[in-house]
């Protein structure tokens, strides 16, 4: 009697264990693709700003600041995105004041260093697409918020529509307006002095 109930416990394991469980696999695929972006119609553009000062522009005595000359710059994506920048100086080193906002001008002979120039963005606008109107929007350097914004190279700086959103779409334009400040020392300069700033700016997307 006892051999007999170890072999019907038994045999109720091997039946139990031979018949599995129908099973459910749930697997999530897709992928996130960022969008594709040009900045005045291709991947990387060249905004020139030429100035060309002579002696007599300076002052009687101090440095010499020139009016702003301003480009626009339109970066176009093939889908809605939010859209920022970082700025680096590749002068970085030059600046004849430094600062945050500064940027290098290069260097006249050995030592003496040219000038600086800040840059200023404004007249921020979106579109949602190519074919939607232009909408103005603010810009946002780091967590400051207004209608303008002058490039800091330890903040990035965006299209927003307040201090806490970022503005959403396909076109991002805006006026980039570069403003020099020329050494005192170069107006009575024996030879030819080149301007030769540099900057990059590097642009991010979100989707």
């Amino acid at each position: 009697m006892f051999k007999k109930t170890l072999l019907v416990l038994a045999l109720t394991a091997v039946v139990g264990s031979a018949v599995a469980a129908p099973v459910a696999n749930l697997k999530v695929t897709g992928s996130i693709t960022p969008p594709t972006c040009t900045v005045n119609g291709v991947d990387e553009a060249d905004v020139l700003y030429t100035f060309d000062v002579s002696p007599g522009l300076f002052p009687a005595s101090g440095n010499l600041t020139m009016a702003p000359q301003s480009q626009n710059i339109q970066v176009v994506c093939d889908a809605t995105t939010y859209l920022s920048f970082t700025a680096s100086d590749e002068r970085a080193g030059t600046e004849l004041t430094a600062g945050n906002t500064n940027f290098g001008l290069g260097q006249y002979g050995d030592d003496t260093k040219v000038g600086f120039y800040k840059v200023t963005m404004e007249n921020a606008t979106i579109k949602a697409d190519e074919n939607a109107a232009d909408k103005t929007v603010g810009v946002l350097v780091g967590t400051t918020y207004a209608t303008s914004g002058v490039l800091d190279k330890t903040q990035t700086v965006a299209w927003a529509t307040d201090k806490d959103t970022l503005a959403a779409g396909q076109v991002f334009a805006a006026d980039f307006a570069v403003a020099p400040t020329l050494n005192s020392v170069l107006k009575n300069s024996d030879g030819t002095a080149q301007l030769d700033g540099h900057a990059v700016l590097t642009f991010a997307f979100g989707v």
